[in-house]
């Protein structure tokens, strides 16, 4: 028979597809993409609702203790920030620290953001000339490899965990955690900033529609 699994993803990207093309002709495959909980606490809700694993790709959808207990197995988190980001805007905050590297996590689930057991870390070095575009896009693709290979070894073997759990025993979150408030007001440069100050709010800012901004008399004017 055929596992039945929850996949429930923040966006519905490149990865993200491809992800679910992975996966839906070997298992028994429910999908989600949307964030807000009123969409998503529907999927617990229906009498069956009960999978043998359930996944979250970069899911903002914070599963509660019933949620949890929907599974199985314990529930996984793909996170797109290692460890010692957590939260919002992890790339943005580790390109403004010019932190030489970055990574991604696999961690098992609990009711609060970015806690549960870590179960794998995959790092990689943050290039000089990277900005929120490319290492967003490395990121991803990262997380993706990371996510197909997690997902296939433990539909064949899910014991796997307890392995996982030991070998990285040594990874530990970061106590600090940033919300999307904490995010936002990053985004505000100071008037009285240096040159450097500004270059380095711009690379770790500038991405699609999302610029950084100075606050003059209660009105934002936004860099170019």
């Amino acid at each position: 028979m055929k596992k039945k699994i929850l996949l429930l993803f923040g966006e519905k990207d490149y990865h993200a597809k491809k992800l679910v093309l992975s996966l839906k002709k070997k298992v028994n495959l429910k999908v989600n993409f949307f964030n807000k909980k009123k969409k998503t606490k529907t999927l617990f809700k229906k009498k069956n609702s009960f999978y043998d694993f359930i996944f979250c790709f970069r899911s903002k959808y914070i599963l509660s203790y019933s949620d949890i207990k929907k599974s199985k197995f314990p529930p996984i988190n793909f996170h797109p920030g290692p460890p010692e980001y957590r939260g919002y805007g992890c790339v943005n905050f580790a390109l403004y620290k010019n932190s030489k590297n970055y990574g991604v996590t696999a961690h098992l689930i609990n009711e609060k953001i970015d806690s549960g057991k870590i179960i794998n870390v995959k790092r990689f070095k943050i290039k000089k000339k990277d900005n929120v575009s490319s290492l967003l896009k490395k990121t991803h693709s990262e997380l993706f490899f990371m996510a197909k290979k997690t997902i296939f070894d433990l539909l064949k073997r899910p014991d796997t965990i307890s392995t996982l759990l030991k070998k990285s025993k040594k990874e530990k979150w970061s106590k600090v955690i940033k919300s999307k408030k904490d995010l936002d007001k990053f985004y505000e440069i100071a008037v009285n900033s240096s040159q450097n100050e500004i270059k380095r709010k711009i690379r770790s800012t500038v991405y699609k529609h999302f610029k950084p901004y100075i606050s003059l008399n209660k009105k934002k004017y936004y860099l170019e």
